[in-house]
């Protein structure tokens, strides 16, 4: 350790004295080359970052507080054997931090993955190559850097329909073979390993991964081709899963409805399903992983990486002992998978990665339940003091992105790339009891920063998750930030639909107030910012969402509400039923002021197309009574509260698109509407140039290579490294 020389005079004597404040960082050194016996300089290296962490602990146990500590990482994969994990112990010293940082001009990656070499023909008619890689798991599979499609049927296949016995007990998926279907996967009970296919559905603004525990076959001598099915088979579904699946009842059958498990969009991860180039699966019994390539691909000499590691990063602070003043600086973080939705809990969503994960639901009407779980982070943050991710690559990762949960506060996540991500790329702040009700000031999620960030391609198996997801949180700016191509919303934020606000606003069809408690106080929301974002290309695969997207009430009242400001949204898929500006069901205290919508064409209701003529099992023909129906506009909502200020907004609709009016008592909801000053536009040129140029990333940062920060689809909103 380097001290400061301090030399001062007494009685004219000159006298030297070495101080124990650090006046230079402790510096350490890790390379992929490197030995863990090694002293951790920089010609010496540490080999991985476990051996630096308990380095810097060991240097924080006799340290002065102030000051310094800086673990450099050099060029090359930092291949972890599990996770690192930091608790109190790792945080920085009063006055100075902790940096993980890479060396000056490299580009160091973490990965939890493992490279799948030697591989070799196995059916030269389908193209397949196969390689052993051990009795393991993973969701996930990449080749060249590029995601693998996990081996799936075809969508909408014919000859499947979901059963129901009752609310209490459902049945299944029946079956009846159909040369509808190609002969590789037309018979479930001729698929490898039923029980590790999952059964998904994507329906408004929903999706639901559910595995298969069994198959009861189809019955012997079938009928011919023009008689009726005489029996059908029966895909036994996983537990709680399935009965999960189907807590969301039709208000007028009391049975599961469209917001349930209702149809079949595709089945995926059986060896029978591959049949496309791009396409993977992992026989996790025998080690076996087989995949066609696509064009161009060379197994021989191809990167393919096989993630095994569920997180990458772990900071588990608690609540008495943060986790504190460390950061993260031109680091890649990369290869994740995460087990979760493979598990018989199956990946059952309620909204925006928020999962029903455990037996003993409710069903209901309203397609939403209190007790939920998130969906985790491949790098997670809880009880975290002023952390900052700056400049940093997030790729490749199998869960959400970087995770930052109950109480944490004052950290910092800015000027970082997030790209190829299964689930959302930020979730800040959490839905429970602790974060809704805190008892404590420390479990608040407060003062929180999310800023000029590149947002792309992200919630790429997980649909229904979005860009940015912001819980219950106070002070929280979103400033900056680019998303481009999400498949549900850009940013949302908030959560409960006015159940968890002072007076229990029902603010969905069919809720009732009270039903999810009363609570006298209100959440912590408050003070926070939505400003100068851009974001392009929504409502990409679902429908029913937005660019920004709210719920629940933001605020005490209009002087500390949530402020949206500055915004240019533009590019959502043209079918796509959604409002840009969406502020939905107990929406209240919202200000939304000089904020852009171009080239958001007001979209339709969409339940898939309707089954084929000879289906044997046709589900239902709701996609003919309830798909194609106009659907959203610039701004809008259901059973939206109100108390909501649109000034200076630049639009091409501006009625507010209000899908399911509510009345109570005489009010008439939403209420307290103001619209000043707001402009009706026919396209980017009727926008003043400042605004435009205020929206999205205005600067590369230097620890991210240039080719790696290319900003699609940006004119004057942003600008280009």
């Amino acid at each position: 350790m380097r001290h400061c020389l301090i030399v001062f005079m007494v009685f004219g004597v000159l006298i030297a004295l070495t101080p124990q404040v650090s006046c230079a960082p402790a510096t350490f050194w890790v390379s992929p080359d490197g030995n863990d016996s090694a002293p951790g300089t920089r010609r010496q290296p540490f080999r991985t970052l476990e051996r630096a962490r308990d380095a810097v602990r060991s240097v924080n146990s006799g340290r002065t507080p102030g000051g310094d500590i800086v673990v450099y990482l050099r060029d090359g994969v930092h291949r972890l054997e599990r996770p690192l994990v930091l608790d109190w112990r790792d945080s920085g010293p009063n006055g100075g931090e902790v940096a993980y940082r890479a060396t000056p001009g490299e580009h160091p990656v973490i990965s939890g993955s493992t490279r799948v070499l030697n591989w070799s023909l196995y059916d030269a008619k389908s193209g397949i190559y196969q390689a052993y890689v051990g009795p393991c798991a993973s969701r996930q599979l990449y080749v060249n850097g590029q995601r693998a499609v996990r081996a799936r049927t075809a969508s909408y296949p014919s000859g499947f329909r979901p059963a129901y016995t009752n609310v209490a007990l459902t049945e299944g998926i029946k079956f009846v073979p159909t040369g509808l279907n190609p002969t590789g996967w037309r018979d479930p009970a001729k698929w490898t390993n039923p029980q590790d296919v999952e059964a998904v559905i994507t329906t408004q603004w929903k999706m639901m991964r559910v595995p298969v525990s069994s198959v009861v076959p189809y019955p012997d001598n079938p009928p011919g081709p023009s008689d009726p099915p005489s029996g059908t088979g029966l895909l036994v579904l996983g537990e709680p899963g399935w009965t999960n699946a189907n807590v969301f009842l039709d208000s007028s059958t009391h049975e599961p409805g469209i917001w349930s498990f209702w149809q079949v969009t595709w089945f995926e991860n059986a060896f029978e399903f591959l049949d496309e180039p791009g396409e993977w699966y992992l026989n996790k019994n025998t080690g076996w992983l087989y995949y066609i390539p696509r064009q161009g691909e060379d197994l021989a000499t191809a990167d393919v990486e096989l993630p095994l590691l569920e997180f990458l990063v772990i900071g588990r602070g608690e609540l008495d002992r943060p986790v504190a003043n460390i950061r993260f600086e031109g680091l890649t973080f990369s290869h994740a998978t995460w087990l979760g939705s493979s598990s018989d809990n199956g990946y059952v969503a309620d909204q925006s990665g928020w999962r029903l994960a455990h037996a003993g639901y409710t069903p209901n009407v309203i397609g939403h339940v209190k007790d939920l779980k998130r969906t985790p982070g491949n790098m997670e943050f809880r009880f975290a003091r002023n952390i900052t991710f700056h400049g940093n690559i997030f790729e490749h990762l199998g869960a959400v992105g970087l995770d930052f949960g109950t109480g944490s506060q004052g950290n910092t996540i800015s000027g970082n790339l997030f790209e190829d991500i299964s689930s959302a790329a930020i979730q800040l702040g959490g839905i429970s009891a602790c974060d809704h009700h805190p008892t404590l000031p420390r479990q608040v999620t407060r003062d929180n920063v999310i800023s000029n960030n590149l947002i792309r391609q992200v919630a790429v198996e997980y649909v229904d998750a979005a860009g940015i997801f912001v819980g219950f949180t106070r002070h929280t700016l979103i400033s900056c930030n680019t998303i481009v191509d999400v498949p549900w919303s850009g940013i949302a934020m908030g959560w409960g639909w006015g159940l968890l606000d002072p007076g229990s606003f029902p603010g969905v069809p069919g809720a009732v107030s009270g039903e999810w408690g009363f609570y006298s106080t209100p959440t912590p929301n408050s003070e926070n910012r939505i400003v100068n974002n851009r974001i392009h290309g929504f409502l990409n695969v679902l429908w029913d969402g937005g660019a920004i997207y709210t719920t629940g009430r933001q605020g005490t009242s209009m002087g500390d509400a949530l402020l949206i400001e500055g915004n240019v949204a533009s590019g959502k898929r043209p079918l796509a039923g959604g409002n840009t500006f969406y502020t939905d069901g107990g929406s209240r205290y919202i200000k939304l002021k000089n904020n852009v919508s171009l080239d958001n064409p007001q979209g339709v209701t969409d339940f898939g197309p309707p089954p084929r003529g000879t289906d044997p099992l046709p589900y239902s023909d709701i996609t003919l009574i309830l798909s194609g129906w106009p659907y959203g506009s610039d701004r809008g909502g259901c059973r939206t509260y109100g108390d909501l200020i649109f000034t200076g907004n630049y639009w091409s609709n501006s009625s507010f698109f209000d899908i399911c009016p509510y009345s109570d008592k005489g009010v008439s909801y939403p209420t307290n509407v103001i619209s000043k000053h707001n402009h009706d536009i026919q396209g980017e040129q009727d926008v003043p140039g400042w605004l435009l140029r205020a929206a999205g990333v205005r600067k590369r940062p230097a620890e991210i290579p240039a080719d790696r920060w290319i900003l699609p689809v940006l004119n004057d909103a942003g600008s280009k490294p």
